[in-house]
């Protein structure tokens, strides 16, 4: 627990927490450090915490820590601050990443918790996450949760709103291609003069499939390949304008990917037919029936019942316009200081929201809400936000360091716990330190004595 300790004094969290909740910033900490070191349930917290060099940290049980949620959701004003504090710490100044996530819940009695399109294929009901991390240090900057029927379209605007409270700007803003409407683009370019972003375009618009269509041609050309770290790429940049604003778009081309796209594809439409191919319906209703029952959903507009024959036959042309896309990704932008390749470069690191979601729900025990109050649900997230800066923390480090190739991020944690603190004569000893755990400490530029450690 000593490491996490050191981690969360380097990134100023200890101050920050201990200034904005006084009363009970070890808490939070404590039940954070829990969270990132132990994936079971926090039920448990006062059994692993009696394990840890913890002195003068108080164990909470269930109600109590149920009583500590509580007062972290009363406390609005008080998460408000830290957001804003701790936006101010990390100081974000190249790109910021904005995502939204389900989290599913079985309460009943929470406002929030809606039905919606949940992302996790759960069948029930759930609260929205959208979350805002950095490019540069990959650390979360802050969260808003959303009720459970909000589209991830409607939550921009007031994602957009925060970023200015919180004072961020000067940044570029890179979008899931899930937010990608004219309505959206409209907003964003009225921020112009403040924010910056990236947004990917999705081939449904009618202006993608045109620029695919008229630029094809162009893309083959020598003059417009290029090398993206081992990616062989062709790029065009078009000038457009949308709503009588000018825009960006970048158009990206990858034969290989094109390639690979096309085989995959066309394997599984191949499969598919010869499974229905002497396959022939007395009615449109049982051809529907069938339809419903054997082929795959992604697979279904690309079949068609020939009515003469009552036979399925191949949709030539939705399997044309499906292969037309293949190998293309168009990013839109209305950026005037990044070019083709720091677009792609922002748009590749976009993963890292992801990341943080997948930990969130599957290492952090947050896939589902576990609180039936509101306000218990609120203080719950909030704590688990915390977790999830010093998780990410954890991540980047070893991933610079390599330790990755040889750790997960818990492992270190349970490495290091095997040092075992006596204290005699008010004097702190600690069992040898093997050269596996000096090594692990190096890696995060840490020696024994800053530890307290001999």
């Amino acid at each position: 627990m000593f490491l996490l300790e050191h981690v969360s004094a380097e990134l100023g969290l200890i101050q920050l927490l201990e200034k904005l909740f006084p009363e009970s910033f070890k808490d939070v900490l404590n039940l954070a450090y829990f969270f990132v070191c132990d994936e079971r349930s926090s039920y448990l917290y006062p059994y692993w915490l009696s394990e840890q060099h913890a002195p003068n940290v108080r164990r909470l049980y269930s109600t109590d820590i149920s009583s500590l949620y509580q007062k972290l959701g009363e406390n609005q004003q008080g998460a408000a601050d830290f957001f804003d504090e701790w936006i101010s710490l990390c100081s974000p100044s190249s790109g910021v990443y904005f995502d939204i996530t389900s989290i599913s819940s079985y309460s009943t009695s929470i406002d929030f918790v809606e039905w919606g399109y949940n992302r996790d294929d759960d069948n029930l009901a759930q609260v929205n996450m959208g979350l805002v991390c950095t490019k540069e240090s990959q650390l979360p900057l802050y969260y808003q949760i959303y009720p459970g029927s909000i589209s991830d379209v409607s939550t921009l605007n007031n994602c957009l709103k925060r970023l200015e409270c919180f004072g961020i700007k000067d940044v570029i803003l890179i979008l899931d291609r899930g937010f990608c409407s004219k309505a959206n683009i409209s907003r964003l370019n009225g921020l112009q003069d403040k924010i910056s972003f990236i947004q990917p375009m999705t081939f449904s618009l009618k202006l993608v499939k045109q620029l695919i269509k008229k630029y094809r041609r162009h893309m083959g050309k020598m003059e417009n390949v290029f090398k993206f770290n081992e990616e062989i790429l062709y790029r065009q940049e078009v000038s457009v304008e949308l709503d009588g604003n000018p825009f960006k778009i970048h158009i990206y081309y990858n034969e290989k990917v094109d390639i690979d796209q096309r085989h995959c594809f066309l394997a599984g439409l191949l499969d598919i037919e010869k499974k229905i191919d002497t396959r022939k319906f007395e009615s449109m209703k049982e051809y529907l029936a069938f339809r419903s029952d054997s082929i795959p959903n992604k697979f279904i507009k690309f079949f068609k019942l020939n009515r003469k024959r009552m036979t399925i036959v191949r949709n030539t042309r939705a399997i044309s316009e499906h292969l037309a896309k293949a190998g293309y990704f168009l990013l839109l932008s209305n950026s005037k200081t990044h070019n083709c390749d720091s677009i792609l470069d922002f748009y590749r690191s976009r993963d890292i929201v992801e990341k943080m979601f997948d930990v969130e729900k599957n290492e952090l025990d947050g896939k589902r809400l576990r609180a039936y109050l509101a306000y218990n649900a609120d203080g719950r997230v909030f704590v688990k936000f915390v977790a999830l800066i010093l998780h990410s923390y954890l991540s980047n480090m070893m991933r610079k360091t390599k330790l990755f190739e040889r750790y997960t991020v818990r492992e270190p944690l349970a490495e290091l716990s095997k040092i075992r603190y006596s204290i005699i004569d008010g004097k702190i000893l600690t069992s040898e330190i093997s050269k596996s755990q000096r090594n692990i400490l190096k890696a995060f530029n840490v020696t024994p004595e800053k530890m307290n450690l001999s």
